[in-house]
């Protein structure tokens, strides 16, 4: 739709309201302040909601794997010709032999039910999420090691990863470390449900450690539930044998996961099964899109009321403008260009509040870890707790094709919002408005 220069000129200076037409400029004031408000809200919580999704992901794939292979049972066996025609997948980076089983963690009087997870030494050093705080580059180390900052920060001692493989020795999680209050040297008991047969009876295993290292992984979900040890010490304390739970499998961000687990899925055959990420974790995704779903949808309704509001203010610019219209009639101007006049002022007010919103919901939106840090201490307010959230950060992830869809949202409602009152400004009958004049 193109508007004329005089219906630009005559539509603008409709918007600055004459002092007894003061009220007008409040209700149209309300309306942009809410589109604005409105907009701003739902770029900042999607912003947030994705950010959320894609931190989760990819923490969980960064320690985990985006694929997963669990034999039966009894354990599966992670033959070198199994592994070696998992690395032969196009796409694939790396598969991990792992053993995993639920242990307790047992340090002077205190007791905990942990995850017990044995990988290669190697294999260990190479996961960037787990060993970054321990042994990164200096930059990353600090990164991560800020992720689990505490009070204590200053007296903590990191460990090192020389010696993980050496003896039973493991590295346990930060959380988890203040948990059981203890720290690099302290030794620890680990008892495993897998039982044992000793003279004394049938007694469950158990293994006497020491903390080498301490890892943050920045998910509070494996900080505060997870230790890791050599995986041969594992398969001891779990009498899994030679055997493992789960082949870990990475891909590298150009490949399908779909056709990486096709490819495993042959590759694997009847030995085990193959799943990904979203089958492990399916209901707390599944539980994260329905909430993205929800408050969008709440959201939505807040812009469009807002927009809606627009309808008020134009009915009564068109009533106390009813004069100016119908000599505008009468000089020639057509009804097409009176509904454009009045369309032109109903985009204008929505135009403006959505520009205002966007431009605050992505400042926001973009700071919003730094925000939450100065209210946090300010006003001494938890605004994201990570026992509940599973994240050390706030996230954030600005989706431009989202943040688009917002701003075109917006303009659609603001846009019908203003096509009932220009039609009726463009039928209006000119008798009527100089006579009302």
């Amino acid at each position: 739709m193109a508007f004329a220069a005089v219906e630009r000129l005559i539509a603008f200076r409709y918007l600055r309201a004459r002092r007894e037409e003061g009220f007008i400029s409040v209700i149209a004031g309300f309306s942009l302040v809410g589109i604005a408000l409105g907009v701003g809200t739902l770029i900042v919580v999607m912003a947030v909601m994705n950010g959320f999704r894609i931190e989760m992901l990819h923490q969980m794939s960064g320690i985990s794997g985006q694929l997963g292979v669990q034999g039966n049972r009894d354990g599966l066996e992670a033959t070198p010709d199994l592994m070696a025609r998992l690395h032969a997948i196009p796409g694939v980076t790396t598969a991990t032999p792992t053993a995993e089983g639920q242990v307790m963690a047992v340090t002077g009087d205190e007791a905990r039910g942990v995850l017990l997870r044995g990988m290669k030494p190697d294999d260990f050093r190479a996961r960037t999420p787990l060993s970054a705080a321990i042994d990164g580059a200096p930059g990353v180390r600090e990164r991560y090691r800020n992720l689990c900052r505490g009070d204590d920060d200053a007296k903590i001692d990191w460990g090192s990863l020389k010696d993980f493989g050496d003896g039973f020795s493991v590295a346990v999680g930060r959380r988890l470390a203040d948990l059981l209050h203890v720290k690099v040297g302290d030794r620890l008991q680990l008892v495993s449900p897998v039982s044992v047969t000793t003279p004394l009876g049938v007694m469950p295993r158990s293994s006497l450690v020491r903390v080498s290292a301490i890892f943050c992984a920045g998910m509070y979900d494996y900080d505060a539930n997870f230790i890791y040890a050599p995986l041969a010490d594992a398969q001891r304390l779990l009498g899994l044998g030679d055997k493992v739970t789960t082949i870990e499998v990475f891909v590298d961000d150009k490949t399908p996961l779909r056709t990486a687990r096709q490819g495993a899925v042959q590759a694997v055959g009847l030995q085990g099964w193959v799943f990904d990420w979203f089958q492990a974790n399916f209901g707390f995704f599944a539980a994260i899109q329905a909430q993205t779903n929800v408050m969008f949808l709440v959201l939505t309704m807040i812009v469009l009321v807002a927009a809606f509001n627009i309808v008020s203010s134009m009915v009564m610019l068109v009533r106390t403008k009813a004069g100016d219209i119908a000599i505008l009639r009468t000089m020639g101007a057509t009804r097409g260009a009176i509904l454009r006049l009045f369309l032109l002022d109903g985009l204008a007010i929505g135009g403006v509040g959505t520009f205002v919103g966007a431009v605050l919901g992505l400042a926001f939106a973009y700071n919003i870890e730094a925000i939450r840090q100065w209210l946090q201490h300010t006003f001494g307010l938890v605004l994201f707790d990570e026992q509940l959230y599973l994240l050390a950060e706030m996230p954030s992830h600005i989706t431009p094709v989202e943040v688009g869809a917002i701003v075109g949202m917006a303009m659609f409602f603001s846009l019908s919002a203003s096509i009932y009152p220009a039609w009726r400004a463009s039928q209006l009958d000119p008798v009527e408005g100089l006579r009302r004049e």
